[in-house]
């Protein structure tokens, strides 16, 4: 429910970016993409995170000023917005293991959201491997 409510955001936030132009488009991909993996600090081993989902608009774009701090509370270009959505939305995907990265120009944003496959307990990841070498 969690994640269905972290895309649902980035869908709302690409819809309320491209406001009420004519042409404007939101484009959802899903992608398995099994060689993205990371290794997280501290940690001898890399976690895959193959699933991967993008949410795309052509709206404005994320402005400059805020690009490095745009996952952060109370972080927002809106006028009645409270800053919380991405920050929220960046908690739920790190808390299910993922990661979630943005590039940003004007007429294309893409939010791309990636994460493990999960297991069922007692089995082994096929994602994971030990004492891998650090990417």
């Amino acid at each position: 429910d969690q994640l269905v409510q972290a895309i649902l955001n980035l869908v709302k936030n690409a819809a309320e970016a491209i406001g009420d132009a004519v042409d404007g488009e939101i484009t959802l991909k899903t992608a398995f993409r099994p060689g993205v993996s990371l290794r997280p600090v501290g940690d001898r081993n890399t976690v895959g995170l193959p699933l991967e989902v993008c949410v795309r608009d052509n709206g404005p774009g994320v402005p400059d000023d805020i690009v490095a701090h745009l996952f952060e509370p109370f972080v927002t270009t809106k006028s009645s917005g409270t800053g919380l959505g991405l920050a929220l939305v960046a908690k739920i995907i790190g808390d299910h293991g993922g990661v979630i990265e943005f590039d940003s120009q004007p007429r294309r944003t893409v939010f791309r959201v990636r994460l493990p496959i999960h297991t069922a307990a007692g089995e082994s990841n096929p994602m994971v491997s030990e004492g891998a070498e650090e990417l």
